[in-house]
């Protein structure tokens, strides 16, 4: 009971106005943004086959998060008289990219969490420790390096799935029915829905310049830019002796 009084009354609310306080605010609501528009999705393409003996195929195929396309089967017509028909998976996926982007999404939410517990409850302890402030700036900055890297990583995953479920670069080359020379038609009738992952990949790059923007306000904290801008030039501790103010004395006459 005690112990809690006391984090109440050592509460330190002021710091959540500074910069490094309102841009872990930031950096959470921005964290949860990229993860949750990644792993929350769940869309489907849809395509029809019309066989030139007259029988027709539709074909919806879904997928999601974490767009491990090569466990996604579905079956589409041969067109080969019966009922033939043909199993087919997408060719490759995107799973170690999108992964990569969610886990430091959900590392960085938590990260940004307990910086802001450690500045309200903690101020002083963090501003006498210079190890916890130059570990703070140092995870940081890996923070910001690895926004950048996930970011790119899946935004060049979402190209590849995107690829590979279209229907007309990721399945019709790779069906019986649909591959030319062929008098059967093959037609799109619905693209994914990749909006939210489009925002995804925004929102990481977002992050990526809010936690490299934070890295300057938080070196302004380390010993190493105090210690610069604490030492100070007192140009009359170079003035030679006897100057300090009028002229030199001069030597008697004798």
């Amino acid at each position: 009971m005690d112990a809690a009084q006391n984090m109440v009354t050592s509460m330190s609310l002021g710091v959540l106005k500074e910069p490094r306080g309102f841009i872990r605010i930031l950096q959470v609501i921005l964290a949860i943004f990229a993860f949750a528009t990644t792993c929350s999705v769940s869309t489907s393409v849809k395509f029809k086959v019309s066989c030139a003996n007259s029988t027709q195929q539709e074909v919806t195929v879904p997928f999601s998060y974490p767009f491990d396309l090569h466990k996604v089967s579905f079956q589409v017509s041969t067109c080969e008289g019966g009922s033939g028909k043909q199993d087919m998976k997408f060719e490759s996926g995107s799973v170690s990219s999108s992964q990569f982007f969610v886990a430091v999404g959900v590392l960085a939410f938590l990260y940004s969490l307990a910086a802001i517990v450690l500045y309200v409850f903690f101020d002083d302890l963090y501003r006498k420790e210079n190890k916890i402030i130059i570990g703070d700036f140092v995870v940081t900055a890996v923070f910001a390096l690895f926004w950048l890297i996930s970011s790119a990583a899946w935004a060049d995953g979402l190209s590849d799935v995107k690829y590979n479920t279209d229907p007309k670069t990721g399945i019709f080359p790779s069906s019986t029915a649909c591959k030319p020379p062929t008098d059967n038609t093959c037609t799109t009738l619905r693209y994914g829905d990749f909006s939210s992952l489009n925002v995804s990949i925004i929102f990481g790059f977002l992050n990526m310049v809010v936690w490299g923007g934070n890295i300057w306000f938080l070196y302004k904290e380390t010993p190493w830019f105090k210690g610069d801008s604490s030492s100070n030039y007192n140009p009359d501790s170079q003035m030679p002796q006897g100057s300090m103010g009028g002229s030199p004395t001069q030597p008697s006459a004798t």
